[in-house]
């Protein structure tokens, strides 16, 4: 009797023959086996998956993500699953990561962290998803758009495990994409709350974000609102996430004092960098000054996680620090607003990670 594999990799793919050979590359050596659901390619990325040694189906798009992911699944045969995109990769500490997971019982799923690629090499956005998870029959993608196994591994009753395993996604490095894919989650997210206006609230603050990328932010902070109401007492980290982004769109309506008001209700706030980043400037409209550098040096001692909402952290200690800078400039201190711009330039070029490093980094740049 042949020997169930370890772990089967399953990726939905069209028109991906540029950056297919990496993302298949990147895993290899991990998965025993590789199930390509093709959904409509013109170019040769069927062909390549083949050349890999893929098991390829070919189907057309279904107008679901879920039911393309699902596709895959239904044709693996590993005793672990591993979902990747074309356009995402593994580190060589993420193989082995995985590697040691997938050895032991498959009787719990990861949590991995995404790390999304901004444009021009602005950072990262992390954000933590379920992408390596038992095989068995009942556990399936669920939404049409932003899909996710969360809520069948919860009725299957397998718990979800958090783990530091990051993978590269460079899918939205490019903006010159990003309108076509604002559009074509927007009328999918749309079909499914006209389907089902009380389901999943998760959908309601993708909804909303998509309005928040498009620069409504009126609309937007109306959505986050209504995401937040739907997700009180069933999601209480999504409530919080809603409000902080209801609270931003405040914030660049000019309602800075509901902004602050909304996050004062919302103990987890505070160690939420863009909350941090709302009090700064709140502050600083209010012309406190000394407070706006508390908040500021709070964020600065923030660790680079995968947060809810998500956020790119980098960029935005970058900002404090160029903050702290002026404010000690215009304090007299050019000497300490030196330093805190030496720091920036270091952390903006990579010199140094984001994160909590930054927080050491910056004591040492605080002088006397």
């Amino acid at each position: 009797m042949d020997r169930v594999p370890d772990l089967s990799l399953c990726l939905i793919v069209r028109d991906e023959a540029a950056r297919l050979p990496a993302c298949l590359a990147s895993a290899r050596g991990l998965c025993a086996e590789t199930v390509v659901v093709d959904t409509g390619s013109t170019d040769a990325t069927p062909a390549l998956a083949r050349e890999a040694g893929a098991i390829v189906r070919e189907i057309p798009w279904p107008d679901d993500f879920s039911a393309a992911r699902n596709a895959s699944l239904a044709l693996a045969s590993g005793r672990w699953i591993l979902v990747l995109d074309a356009d995402e990769s593994l580190s060589a500490d993420a193989v082995e990561a995985i590697r040691r997971v997938v050895s032991g019982p498959a009787d719990h799923a990861c949590s991995l962290v995404q790390r999304n690629a901004l444009p021009g090499g602005a950072g990262h956005v992390a954000v933590r998803i379920v992408r390596l998870f038992p095989n068995r029959p009942g556990i399936r993608f669920e939404r049409p758009i932003h899909e996710q196994v969360n809520t069948s591994l919860e009725r299957a009753g397998i718990r979800i495990v958090d783990t530091d395993i990051a993978f590269d996604h460079a899918g939205y490095a490019d903006a010159r994409i990003m309108p076509a894919k604002l559009a074509r989650n927007r009328a999918l997210i749309e079909a499914a709350l006209a389907r089902e206006p009380e389901g999943d609230p998760n959908l309601r603050f993708f909804y909303a974000s998509g309005f928040f990328d498009a620069g409504d932010h009126a609309r937007a902070g109306e959505e986050y609102a209504a995401c937040a109401h739907a997700s009180d007492g069933r999601r209480r980290r999504l409530a919080e996430a809603a409000r902080i982004k209801q609270a931003e769109c405040l914030a660049l309506l000019g309602r800075g004092a509901e902004a602050v008001a909304l996050l004062a209700r919302e103990p987890g706030a505070a160690g939420h960098p863009l909350a941090c980043r709302l009090q700064a400037d709140a502050a600083l409209a209010r012309g406190r000054a000394d407070e706006a550098v508390r908040w500021e040096e709070r964020l600065l001692g923030l660790p680079d996680i995968a947060y809810l909402p998500p956020v790119a952290l980098q960029p935005m200690q970058v900002r404090a620090l160029q903050f702290l800078a002026e404010h000690a400039h215009r304090s007299g201190r050019r000497d300490l607003a030196v330093r805190r711009l030496r720091l920036a330039l270091d952390l903006a070029e990579n010199r140094i990670p984001a994160g909590a490093a930054v927080s050491a980094a910056y004591a040492q740049a605080r002088g006397p």
